[in-house]
């Protein structure tokens, strides 16, 4: 039997890795590409895109470690909301960008879980901070008790 950190951190990994592949996916998708193109082929591009896949991990694990060890829920709310957000809105961009024959180069919202993994890591830190700060305030019980 695993050690409640020890679950905390398998289940973590696992949500982690696959928040990484599922976004570097539609980062593909959505582009119109498949997803060996986003591998650089430089090795300064290598490690960029190897931090990246880390930082994703890292954003994802977070998210559920909050979740399943401290049982909030609004790091990980906040975050799927964000992940559809910027997944779609981009998707939506690049096709009318295809339907006009433009090639698109600005940086777009699906980057948040590319290049900038540190913004929605710092959304969910602070989310998981605000939700832990109000359910240990409100009347002196915390609100896992009423769940239990």
């Amino acid at each position: 039997m695993l050690s409640d950190f020890r679950r905390t951190l398998v289940i973590a990994l696992a949500g982690g890795i696959g928040h990484a592949i599922l976004a570097l996916w539609l980062r593909a998708v959505v582009r119109g590409r498949s997803v060996p193109e986003l591998i650089p082929d430089s090795p300064s591009g290598l490690v960029f895109f190897s931090l990246t896949v880390a930082g994703l991990v890292l954003v994802g694990g977070v998210a559920l470690a909050l979740f399943v060890r401290n049982r909030l829920v609004v790091p990980l709310t906040g975050l799927s909301m964000l992940f559809v957000w910027a997944f779609y809105s981009s998707w939506r961009h690049f096709e009318t960008a295809r339907a006009t024959g433009v090639t698109p180069i600005d940086i777009y919202t699906d980057s948040l879980f590319g290049l900038l993994w540190v913004v929605p890591l710092a959304l969910v830190c602070l989310l998981g901070a605000l939700e832990y700060g109000v359910r240990n305030r409100s009347d002196g019980v915390p609100f896992r008790t009423v769940f239990e």
